[in-house]
């Protein structure tokens, strides 16, 4: 009997509860009221354009529901949103104000129930002007006459990507205060945006680069983002062209995932690291591409944010291959990376847009909010990354300033002493080469004036001292052809049947024989096969290697981490150097293989090189049918990296 009597009471209360749920209570607006959120009101989103009319909402009016309760879901078209307001005003105050949280809304109907008959207070679509506008403010504000006593509205609205609104009742000074608020943190925000870009700008003109040019786009689309979310371009740009600014806005919406890809893709150098990441980001990246006409054809984001939602994984495992980098910078590029996908994908996209399974009302302070910290993060990863070319241009605007302060003689006698010194090392280097020429031609001449006056006493000896000198000077004459175009360099090569791992080894234990523990670590990672074999000049190709190592040991500094790695990528051995010294500018990088070159002439004097090293490296390599190139290691200095093809290369067709 008791079981009985609590499964009545339970269903009296379920039924007093749906009942309850389904008939709204009013919202109640006093003398105190200044604000008041509209969400607790009942909705009904029409996903099948089931109403056409708004005498048809009463057919619905049964499925008019709190806001929890209704079933979200992804839908590809903009669909109505309805809500039902029932007002119980007893303050003396009948002028309101509506908000919904966005700066264009795509269609908005007002209706008010009177005396029966629905009649309609506001209308518009995507089509319509700024001047259309009830209220001239840069965000959709719309005014409301809520008589004394009881009234009820019927509201219709969509918003881009059917994002979830905002509806907040104001009084009218509550509304100026609002608005004033909203300006001023918009022109705020746009302030803080545009200095940023202009900083990234600057940074452009001193490291010309490609990833700083999709860095200062992607950082130019946000600005773009921040000024048409605040309803500015709206207003100041094409007042008149409502659909434009609505394509506007998809445009930006649709293009922004781009830049940002091959940004995350340049930064992270996954040509370099990761090819297999980097195919992926390449793939993404034409996908969106793909999907920006698309978007303006079909006046929605919703494929784009789809794509979105499955670039979730590539961004949570780029931020765990990311974050076990040891560059630097890494770790805040990382967080940046982490933000975007907590604020952007997760939230605004996957949470509001798309799927629609929270109500973040809020949903353009996500969005600014989330690029803004974002845009923060990867300025100071850009930074760290690039500090010691910062502080080089921190270095050169110094020298700009005392430049200006010297006179034209001291100028000129500056010039003149860079001439002179360039004069004095063409000079030491005639003399050295014509040294090493004449010292063999001198033993050459006194062996042979000997045997032709007849003073040795054994001819056989001496002619076998004078063939020495001879093969000495070939020797001597075959090392200068390696820095010249000669193609028949490649004939002093001794290509051997060599098995590649054995021979990094030995070039590593090699290697370690001019490294001090104290000042410096050298490592390999080394996972070739061991029967993995080529054919190439083994002492050529070795000496190639230790003189990179030597270069790395002597410029990068003291405490120097050096890493040797060995890889099969296609037809290509590929063998990287990379050192956590000093990285090279981008001029730097360009002129490192070229004979003669130093980055700093005070570096190189110091350290006793002469500039030839890389340059002979580079045409051993070109001689076996590689080619050796450069670019900044994410241990912080620099990577080169030797590529050799694994198959036989003619040289006659080189």
């Amino acid at each position: 009997m008791r079981f009985i009597l609590l499964l009545l009471m339970g269903y009296f209360l379920f039924a007093g509860k749906v009942v309850s749920a389904n008939q709204q209570q009013s919202i109640l607006l006093g003398d105190s009221t200044t604000q008041r959120s509209l969400n607790d009101a009942v909705f009904f989103f029409d996903y099948d354009n089931q109403i056409n009319t708004a005498e048809d909402v009463y057919r619905y009016s049964e499925q008019f529901v709190p806001l929890d309760r209704i079933e979200k879901r992804p839908q590809h078209a903009l669909y109505s949103k309805w809500v039902r307001l029932t007002f119980d005003n007893r303050s003396r105050n009948t002028d309101w104000v509506l908000s919904f949280g966005f700066a264009r809304l795509p269609k908005l109907a007002v209706y008010q129930l009177d005396e029966g008959i629905l009649r309609q207070v506001h209308w518009q679509d995507a089509h319509a002007s700024f001047n259309q506008r009830p209220i001239q403010d840069p965000q959709m504000y719309l005014p409301l006459d809520i008589k004394s006593g009881k009234s009820e509205f019927l509201i219709e609205y969509q918003t881009f990507a059917n994002a979830p609104a905002n509806l907040r009742l104001h009084s009218h000074a509550h509304y100026l205060s609002t608005s004033q608020l909203s300006i001023l943190t918009n022109a705020s925000l746009a302030g803080v945006v545009a200095a940023i870009l202009l900083i990234v700008i600057v940074n452009l003109a001193f490291n010309r680069n490609t990833t700083n040019v999709f860095y200062a786009l992607w950082t130019l689309l946000f600005l773009l983002i921040v000024i048409d979310m605040a309803g500015f371009s709206f207003q100041y740009f094409w007042p008149n062209h409502g659909f434009f600014s609505g394509q506007f806005s998809i445009a930006l919406m649709a293009t922004v995932p781009i830049f940002h890809l091959l940004f995350v893709r340049g930064f992270l150098q996954l040509k370099h690291y990761h090819p297999t990441l980097n195919s992926v980001y390449i793939a993404a990246t034409w996908l969106y591409i793909g999907l920006v006409p698309t978007a303006l054809y079909l006046e929605s984001v919703y494929y784009n944010l789809l794509a979105s939602t499955f670039v979730i994984p590539l961004f949570v495992y780029t931020c765990i291959w990311s974050f076990r980098q040891r560059g630097p910078g890494m770790r805040t590029f990382t967080y940046s990376l982490i933000n975007h996908l907590v604020f952007l994908n997760l939230l605004t996209i996957v949470g509001a847009s798309y799927g629609n399974l929270i109500d973040v009302f809020d949903i353009t302070s996500f969005i600014k909010v989330g690029y803004l910290i974002e845009v923060l993060l990867f300025t100071v990863a850009l930074a760290l990354q690039h500090k010691s070319l910062q502080g080089q241009l921190v270095r050169h605007l110094e020298q700009q300033v005392n430049a200006l302060n010297r006179t034209v003689d001291s100028e000129r006698q500056v010039v003149n002493e860079q001439v002179n010194q360039l004069k004095a090392k063409e000079e030491q280097l005639f003399t050295d080469l014509s040294h090493e020429l004449r010292t063999p031609l001198t033993v050459m001449k006194i062996q042979v004036e000997s045997l032709q006056y007849n003073i040795v006493e054994n001819v056989e000896d001496s002619y076998a001292k004078l063939m020495a000198k001879i093969d000495e000077l070939h020797k001597f004459i075959d090392q200068l052809m390696l820095v010249t175009g000669d193609k028949e360099v490649a004939n002093i090569l001794k290509k051997e049947e060599v098995k590649v791992a054995h021979f990094m080894n030995e070039t590593f234990q090699t290697c370690m024989t001019y490294v001090d523990p104290k000042k410096a670590r050298l490592e390999i990672i080394n996972r070739l096969d061991p029967h993995f074999t080529m054919q190439f000049d083994r002492r050529s190709i070795g000496n190639a290697i230790l003189e990179v190592v030597k270069n790395a040991l002597k410029y990068g500094g003291d405490g120097v981490d050096i890493k040797m790695s060995a890889l099969v990528n296609e037809r290509n051995l590929v063998l990287r150097i990379e050192d956590s010294g000093m990285p090279l500018s981008y001029d730097a990088h360009r002129q490192l293989f070229q004979p003669l070159f130093r980055e700093e002439a005070s570096r190189s004097s110091l350290s006793g090189g002469k500039g030839m090293g890389l340059a002979v490296c580079k045409k051993i390599i070109e001689c076996h049918g590689g080619k050796i190139d450069s670019h900044n290691s994410l241990l912080g200095g620099l990577c080169i990296e030797i590529i050799l093809p694994t198959a036989e290369v003619d040289l006659a067709l080189a």
